[in-house]
């Protein structure tokens, strides 16, 4: 039977075995020597239903608005999945490289391994074993889709102080169709839907200032803990006399609501993200380029 994007939307449970069966062939097809490894196997196919979680279409109904993805043939939107399985599993097959040549970069012995590494923790899955292994996970994802909606309510509300940047994202939430976001901001704001008389030559410029507001509104509302270090490094980090970049110590990250142990995993995380370079030292260094990508890093509960 063949899979739609109209079954995922409409019927989840009765369609994700077939997803999870198609997405786990193609990721052993394009995994290749790494075929038989059912943890890199489980964190390709994890990517991709993400992907579809977050686009709204996995278990979205009507509660969700449509997407591009629900417009295709059968046969694009199965290219679309195709396509999506291959990219990763090319990512996993670099991150598994780089691992690789880490360890021997370190002279370690063949077989030996340090359960608390900071390397090991670069292929790690954030699905666990078997992503949406039931469908009670599926609707288990689909509560936190909504909680992350809401929260980005929050923060798009923050922007009523700054008229220009708040007509901005409006402007783009319509642009990219989603009609039924826009309409609850526009309900809950009393702000009328009729378009301005003049368009506004600085729009671009207030929609930078705007991104830049909802995401640091987003990276302060979570508790992900990956997150909050991001967001402590940008706030407690100290220029360099030489401004070529940025430095922390451990324990001001620590705080009073954070054990350095935990300072450390969310460190550890940031690196396998490629967003910063340490290796467990006291001080963190990073650049300026790495502080800007801390300051757009956000992932959802």
């Amino acid at each position: 039977m063949p899979l739609t994007a109209r079954d995922l939307r409409y019927k989840p449970e009765q369609s994700y075995p077939l997803l999870y069966a198609y997405l786990q062939r193609n990721a052993q097809r394009f995994l290749g020597g790494l075929k038989f490894d059912a943890f890199e196997v489980d964190a390709v196919v994890g990517h991709v239903v993400e992907q579809l979680v977050r686009l709204g279409l996995l278990g979205g109904g009507d509660h969700t608005p449509l997407t591009a993805l629900d417009g295709l043939t059968d046969a694009q939107f199965y290219t679309f999945l195709s396509r999506s399985t291959h990219n990763k599993a090319v990512d996993r097959l670099r991150k598994r490289r780089l691992q690789t040549s880490n360890f021997t970069e370190l002279g370690m012995p063949d077989g030996e391994e340090d359960e608390n590494d900071p390397l090991n923790q670069v292929v790690q899955s954030p699905w666990g074993t078997i992503p949406f292994a039931t469908p009670e996970e599926v609707t288990f994802q689909l509560v936190s889709q909504h909680d992350l909606r809401n929260l980005l309510k929050h923060c798009i509300r923050a922007l009523q102080a700054a008229p220009h940047q708040l007509e901005a994202v409006l402007q783009e939430l319509q642009d990219v169709g989603a009609d039924e976001l826009l309409s609850t901001l526009r309900t809950e704001l009393h702000i009328s839907s009729s378009p301005a008389h003049e368009p506004n030559t600085h729009m671009s410029q207030h929609k930078d200032h705007a991104h830049k507001k909802l995401r640091h509104c987003l990276q302060h509302q979570s508790t992900h803990l990956t997150v909050m270090i991001a967001l402590r490094l940008t706030q407690y980090g100290t220029r360099h006399a030489d401004a070529t970049g940025y430095t922390v110590d451990v324990q001001t990250l620590a705080q009073d609501d954070l054990s350095e142990r935990q300072v450390q995993t969310g460190l550890n995380e940031l690196v396998a993200e490629d967003l910063l370079d340490w290796s467990g030292e006291r001080v963190v260094h990073f650049t300026v380029a790495q502080k800007k990508r801390l300051e757009r890093f956000y992932r959802a509960e």
